[in-house]
């Protein structure tokens, strides 16, 4: 086989690989804390851009939106970090 030539499709006589008719479960563990990441640094940023709104507009800020702040940008950070970690682990695996 040449590198331009495409991959001949599968027969139907072949045998299927039992791998894929199953997912695998750590994609969706890394979907799942990817998700999460994303809607954690999401509610901070929006409690952030809240915080500078109403201090712009000389308002008295909201305790919840602080305290959003302070706990989701971290909380989303960690969760960023832990699925870098889980990448260059498994990368070094295989």
């Amino acid at each position: 086989m040449i590198p331009d030539e495409p991959t001949p499709a599968p027969s139907p006589d072949s045998p299927r690989n039992a791998v894929d008719d199953f997912p695998d479960r750590t994609s969706r563990g890394r979907s799942v804390i990817l998700v999460l990441a994303v809607i954690f640094a999401a509610v901070g940023l929006l409690s952030l851009a809240a915080i500078l709104a109403t201090a712009f507009l000389q308002g008295t800020v909201w305790p919840g939106f602080v305290l959003a702040t302070y706990f989701c940008l971290p909380i989303a950070f960690l969760l960023m970090a832990s699925l870098l970690i889980w990448s260059a682990v498994s990368r070094r695996r295989s």
